[in-house]
Protein backbone atom coordinates (compact mmCIF):
# COMPACT_ATOMS: atom_id res chain seq x y z
CA UNK A 1 0.00 0.00 0.00
CA UNK A 2 2.83 2.43 0.80
CA UNK A 3 4.41 1.79 -2.63
CA UNK A 4 1.09 2.39 -4.40
CA UNK A 5 0.55 5.57 -2.40
CA UNK A 6 3.94 6.93 -3.48
CA UNK A 7 3.18 6.13 -7.12
CA UNK A 8 -0.14 7.98 -7.04
CA UNK A 9 1.37 10.97 -5.22
CA UNK A 10 4.16 11.26 -7.80
CA UNK A 11 1.63 10.99 -10.63
CA UNK A 12 -0.53 13.71 -9.08
CA UNK A 13 2.25 16.25 -8.41
CA UNK A 14 2.03 17.75 -11.94
CA UNK A 15 -1.57 18.69 -11.18
CA UNK A 16 -0.46 21.27 -8.64
CA UNK A 17 2.32 22.88 -10.67
CA UNK A 18 0.46 25.14 -13.18
CA UNK A 19 -0.79 27.49 -10.48
CA UNK A 20 2.65 28.85 -9.62
CA UNK A 21 3.99 29.51 -13.08
CA UNK A 22 2.48 32.95 -13.55
CA UNK A 23 3.44 34.11 -10.07
CA UNK A 24 7.06 33.00 -10.45
CA UNK A 25 7.76 34.23 -13.96
CA UNK A 26 10.39 36.97 -13.68
CA UNK A 27 8.98 38.93 -16.59
CA UNK A 28 5.57 39.07 -14.96
CA UNK A 29 7.11 40.26 -11.67
CA UNK A 30 8.88 43.13 -13.39
CA UNK A 31 5.65 44.32 -14.98
CA UNK A 32 3.49 44.70 -11.88
CA UNK A 33 3.37 46.74 -8.69
CA UNK A 34 3.01 45.55 -5.11
CA UNK A 35 -0.78 45.60 -5.37
CA UNK A 36 -0.84 42.92 -8.06
CA UNK A 37 2.02 40.96 -6.51
CA UNK A 38 0.04 40.87 -3.25
CA UNK A 39 -3.08 39.71 -5.07
CA UNK A 40 -1.04 36.84 -6.51
CA UNK A 41 0.36 35.71 -3.19
CA UNK A 42 -3.09 35.88 -1.60
CA UNK A 43 -4.50 33.27 -3.99
CA UNK A 44 -5.22 29.79 -2.69
CA UNK A 45 -2.22 27.59 -3.45
CA UNK A 46 -2.37 24.24 -5.19
CA UNK A 47 -1.27 21.40 -2.94
CA UNK A 48 -1.18 17.64 -2.49
CA UNK A 49 -1.18 15.71 0.79
CA UNK A 50 0.39 12.36 1.58
CA UNK A 51 -2.47 9.98 2.46
CA UNK A 52 -5.18 11.15 4.87
CA UNK A 53 -2.80 12.14 7.63
CA UNK A 54 -3.55 11.54 11.30
CA UNK A 55 -7.14 12.01 12.41
CA UNK A 56 -10.64 10.92 11.49
CA UNK A 57 -10.61 11.37 7.71
CA UNK A 58 -11.46 8.28 5.68
CA UNK A 59 -8.35 6.48 4.32
CA UNK A 60 -6.98 8.39 1.32
CA UNK A 61 -4.23 8.00 -1.23
CA UNK A 62 -4.06 11.80 -1.38
CA UNK A 63 -6.06 15.01 -1.31
CA UNK A 64 -5.18 17.59 -3.96
CA UNK A 65 -6.24 21.16 -4.59
CA UNK A 66 -5.91 22.37 -8.19
CA UNK A 67 -6.11 26.16 -8.19
CA UNK A 68 -4.61 27.90 -11.23
CA UNK A 69 -5.66 31.53 -11.47
CA UNK A 70 -5.89 34.17 -14.19
CA UNK A 71 -5.12 37.76 -13.26
CA UNK A 72 -7.13 40.40 -15.11
CA UNK A 73 -5.91 44.02 -15.14
CA UNK A 74 -6.08 47.03 -17.45
CA UNK A 75 -2.61 48.49 -16.77
CA UNK A 76 0.52 48.02 -14.66
CA UNK A 77 -0.48 50.69 -12.15
CA UNK A 78 -4.22 50.17 -12.10
CA UNK A 79 -5.95 50.28 -8.71
CA UNK A 80 -8.49 47.71 -9.91
CA UNK A 81 -7.94 44.05 -10.64
CA UNK A 82 -9.72 40.72 -10.89
CA UNK A 83 -8.88 37.02 -10.76
CA UNK A 84 -10.67 34.05 -12.28
CA UNK A 85 -10.04 30.66 -10.67
CA UNK A 86 -11.37 27.21 -11.69
CA UNK A 87 -10.78 25.80 -8.20
CA UNK A 88 -11.08 22.02 -7.66
CA UNK A 89 -10.42 19.73 -4.67
CA UNK A 90 -10.22 15.98 -5.17
CA UNK A 91 -9.78 13.08 -2.77
CA UNK A 92 -8.58 9.69 -4.01
CA UNK A 93 -9.80 7.08 -1.57
CA UNK A 94 -7.64 4.14 -0.48
CA UNK A 95 -10.16 1.57 -1.67
CA UNK A 96 -10.41 -0.90 -4.51
CA UNK A 97 -9.83 0.87 -7.88
CA UNK A 98 -8.79 4.02 -5.94
CA UNK A 99 -12.00 6.00 -6.62
CA UNK A 100 -12.20 9.81 -6.73
CA UNK A 101 -15.66 10.49 -5.34
CA UNK A 102 -17.62 13.70 -5.88
CA UNK A 103 -14.84 16.29 -6.37
CA UNK A 104 -15.51 19.80 -5.10
CA UNK A 105 -15.85 22.28 -7.97
CA UNK A 106 -15.41 25.84 -6.70
CA UNK A 107 -14.92 28.29 -9.61
CA UNK A 108 -14.85 31.93 -8.54
CA UNK A 109 -14.43 35.46 -9.87
CA UNK A 110 -12.95 38.07 -7.52
CA UNK A 111 -12.68 41.85 -7.94
CA UNK A 112 -10.08 43.93 -6.06
CA UNK A 113 -9.78 47.65 -5.25
CA UNK A 114 -6.49 49.02 -3.95
CA UNK A 115 -6.70 51.42 -1.00
CA UNK A 116 -2.96 52.11 -0.52
CA UNK A 117 0.02 52.60 -2.83
CA UNK A 118 2.38 50.00 -1.40
CA UNK A 119 5.29 51.26 -3.53
CA UNK A 120 8.18 50.29 -1.25
CA UNK A 121 9.13 47.85 1.49
CA UNK A 122 7.77 50.02 4.30
CA UNK A 123 4.34 50.75 2.82
CA UNK A 124 1.33 48.70 3.77
CA UNK A 125 -0.64 47.17 0.91
CA UNK A 126 -4.34 47.45 1.65
CA UNK A 127 -7.26 46.45 -0.55
CA UNK A 128 -10.88 45.33 -0.44
CA UNK A 129 -12.32 42.55 -2.55
CA UNK A 130 -15.62 41.03 -3.64
CA UNK A 131 -15.84 37.37 -4.66
CA UNK A 132 -18.63 35.53 -6.47
CA UNK A 133 -18.25 31.75 -6.17
CA UNK A 134 -19.99 28.45 -6.81
CA UNK A 135 -19.52 25.17 -4.93
CA UNK A 136 -20.89 21.88 -6.23
CA UNK A 137 -19.94 18.25 -6.68
CA UNK A 138 -21.27 17.43 -10.16
CA UNK A 139 -23.76 14.85 -8.90
CA UNK A 140 -27.53 14.58 -9.44
CA UNK A 141 -28.49 11.87 -6.97
CA UNK A 142 -30.87 12.17 -4.04
CA UNK A 143 -29.53 14.29 -1.17
CA UNK A 144 -30.61 11.67 1.39
CA UNK A 145 -30.30 7.90 1.49
CA UNK A 146 -33.41 5.77 2.20
CA UNK A 147 -32.41 5.69 5.88
CA UNK A 148 -32.41 9.54 5.88
CA UNK A 149 -28.62 9.78 6.22
CA UNK A 150 -26.81 12.15 3.84
CA UNK A 151 -25.88 10.55 0.52
CA UNK A 152 -22.13 11.25 0.38
CA UNK A 153 -21.65 8.96 -2.63
CA UNK A 154 -23.84 10.62 -5.27
CA UNK A 155 -26.00 13.22 -3.54
CA UNK A 156 -26.47 16.58 -5.25
CA UNK A 157 -24.57 19.38 -3.49
CA UNK A 158 -24.82 22.91 -4.86
CA UNK A 159 -24.55 26.41 -3.40
CA UNK A 160 -23.49 29.89 -4.52
CA UNK A 161 -22.07 32.68 -2.41
CA UNK A 162 -20.56 36.13 -2.38
CA UNK A 163 -17.70 37.13 -0.11
CA UNK A 164 -16.66 40.66 0.84
CA UNK A 165 -13.42 41.30 2.69
CA UNK A 166 -10.37 43.42 3.32
CA UNK A 167 -6.65 42.62 3.29
CA UNK A 168 -3.39 44.30 4.31
CA UNK A 169 0.25 43.32 4.66
CA UNK A 170 3.46 45.01 5.72
CA UNK A 171 7.01 44.37 6.88
CA UNK A 172 7.44 43.59 10.58
CA UNK A 173 9.63 46.13 12.34
CA UNK A 174 10.22 43.98 15.43
CA UNK A 175 11.53 40.90 13.60
CA UNK A 176 14.32 40.86 11.01
CA UNK A 177 13.44 39.72 7.48
CA UNK A 178 9.77 39.10 8.27
CA UNK A 179 6.36 40.32 7.18
CA UNK A 180 2.73 39.65 7.95
CA UNK A 181 -0.71 39.91 6.45
CA UNK A 182 -4.22 39.87 7.81
CA UNK A 183 -7.46 39.21 5.98
CA UNK A 184 -11.05 39.23 7.21
CA UNK A 185 -14.25 38.64 5.25
CA UNK A 186 -17.94 37.78 5.39
CA UNK A 187 -19.32 35.02 3.16
CA UNK A 188 -23.04 34.91 2.33
CA UNK A 189 -24.72 32.04 0.47
CA UNK A 190 -27.51 33.30 -1.77
CA UNK A 191 -30.64 31.27 -2.42
CA UNK A 192 -29.99 30.84 -6.13
CA UNK A 193 -29.61 27.30 -7.58
CA UNK A 194 -28.93 26.09 -4.05
CA UNK A 195 -29.70 22.56 -2.90
CA UNK A 196 -32.88 23.07 -0.81
CA UNK A 197 -31.85 20.28 1.56
CA UNK A 198 -29.00 22.45 2.85
CA UNK A 199 -31.52 24.69 4.59
CA UNK A 200 -31.11 24.34 8.35
CA UNK A 201 -28.00 22.18 8.03
CA UNK A 202 -25.37 24.36 6.36
CA UNK A 203 -24.03 27.69 7.63
CA UNK A 204 -25.10 30.24 5.00
CA UNK A 205 -23.23 33.13 6.68
CA UNK A 206 -19.53 32.68 7.48
CA UNK A 207 -16.96 35.00 9.04
CA UNK A 208 -13.39 34.24 7.92
CA UNK A 209 -10.10 35.48 9.39
CA UNK A 210 -6.65 34.75 8.02
CA UNK A 211 -3.38 35.76 9.67
CA UNK A 212 0.01 34.93 8.13
CA UNK A 213 3.64 35.64 9.10
CA UNK A 214 6.46 35.33 6.55
CA UNK A 215 10.16 34.73 7.19
CA UNK A 216 12.80 35.34 4.50
CA UNK A 217 16.53 34.76 4.01
CA UNK A 218 18.96 37.64 4.48
CA UNK A 219 19.08 40.29 1.75
CA UNK A 220 15.52 39.51 0.67
CA UNK A 221 14.04 41.54 -2.17
CA UNK A 222 10.72 43.32 -2.50
CA UNK A 223 9.33 40.65 -4.82
CA UNK A 224 10.21 37.91 -2.30
CA UNK A 225 8.17 39.77 0.29
CA UNK A 226 4.95 38.55 -1.31
CA UNK A 227 5.89 35.75 -3.71
CA UNK A 228 8.54 33.42 -2.38
CA UNK A 229 8.90 33.20 1.42
CA UNK A 230 11.28 30.67 2.93
CA UNK A 231 9.16 30.04 6.01
CA UNK A 232 5.62 31.05 6.84
CA UNK A 233 2.89 30.18 9.31
CA UNK A 234 -0.81 30.74 8.69
CA UNK A 235 -3.75 30.68 11.08
CA UNK A 236 -7.29 30.60 9.67
CA UNK A 237 -10.56 30.73 11.57
CA UNK A 238 -14.18 30.57 10.42
CA UNK A 239 -17.36 31.09 12.42
CA UNK A 240 -20.58 29.62 11.00
CA UNK A 241 -23.75 31.66 11.50
CA UNK A 242 -27.35 30.71 10.72
CA UNK A 243 -29.42 27.68 11.59
CA UNK A 244 -27.40 24.45 11.80
CA UNK A 245 -29.68 21.71 13.08
CA UNK A 246 -29.69 21.99 16.89
CA UNK A 247 -26.41 23.90 17.26
CA UNK A 248 -26.56 26.80 19.72
CA UNK A 249 -25.33 30.22 18.65
CA UNK A 250 -22.06 29.88 20.59
CA UNK A 251 -21.52 26.16 20.02
CA UNK A 252 -17.76 26.08 19.39
CA UNK A 253 -17.70 22.43 18.36
CA UNK A 254 -20.32 22.90 15.62
CA UNK A 255 -19.65 26.45 14.48
CA UNK A 256 -15.91 27.10 14.79
CA UNK A 257 -13.35 25.99 12.19
CA UNK A 258 -9.65 26.33 12.94
CA UNK A 259 -6.58 25.70 10.78
CA UNK A 260 -2.86 26.25 11.33
CA UNK A 261 -0.29 25.63 8.61
CA UNK A 262 3.50 25.86 8.55
CA UNK A 263 5.21 26.05 5.15
CA UNK A 264 8.94 25.57 4.63
CA UNK A 265 10.80 25.99 1.35
CA UNK A 266 14.27 24.39 1.44
CA UNK A 267 17.03 26.05 -0.57
CA UNK A 268 16.93 23.23 -3.11
CA UNK A 269 13.24 23.91 -3.87
CA UNK A 270 12.46 27.27 -5.45
CA UNK A 271 8.83 26.79 -6.52
CA UNK A 272 7.54 24.11 -4.13
CA UNK A 273 7.36 24.09 -0.35
CA UNK A 274 6.75 21.42 2.26
CA UNK A 275 3.84 22.01 4.59
CA UNK A 276 2.27 20.63 7.75
CA UNK A 277 -1.34 21.44 8.60
CA UNK A 278 -3.73 20.86 11.46
CA UNK A 279 -7.43 21.39 10.80
CA UNK A 280 -10.40 21.09 13.13
CA UNK A 281 -13.95 21.83 12.06
CA UNK A 282 -16.56 21.19 9.40
CA UNK A 283 -15.44 18.95 6.54
CA UNK A 284 -15.13 21.28 3.53
CA UNK A 285 -15.52 18.48 0.94
CA UNK A 286 -19.06 19.14 -0.40
CA UNK A 287 -21.45 16.39 0.83
CA UNK A 288 -19.12 15.60 3.74
CA UNK A 289 -20.05 18.91 5.41
CA UNK A 290 -22.03 17.27 8.23
CA UNK A 291 -18.90 15.51 9.49
CA UNK A 292 -16.60 17.26 11.96
CA UNK A 293 -12.96 16.39 11.32
CA UNK A 294 -9.73 16.74 13.26
CA UNK A 295 -6.72 15.98 11.10
CA UNK A 296 -2.98 16.56 10.88
CA UNK A 297 -1.34 16.05 7.47
CA UNK A 298 1.76 16.92 5.50
CA UNK A 299 2.32 17.50 1.81
CA UNK A 300 3.67 19.67 -0.99
CA UNK A 301 2.44 23.11 -2.00
CA UNK A 302 3.11 25.04 -5.22
CA UNK A 303 4.41 28.63 -5.22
Amino acid sequence: MIFKTLIFVVMAIPLILPAHTMAQDSTVKADQNMFFQTIRTNQDKSYITFSQGLGNLDPLIFEAKIAPYYLLRTSKNSKWGATLTPDIIIRMFAEESFPVRTPSYMPNLTFYRQLSDGINKNDMVHYVYLKAAHHSNGQDGSFFNPDESINTQSGNFSTNFIEFGTFFNHKLKTVNNAGEFFQTSIEYHVNIARSPELEGQYGFIRWHNNFRIFKFPKNWSLSEFVTNPQLQSTIKTTWLFGEIEDAALFDLRRRFNFSITIDYRPKVLHDVSLFANFYSGEDYYNMQFSKRINVFRVGLKAY
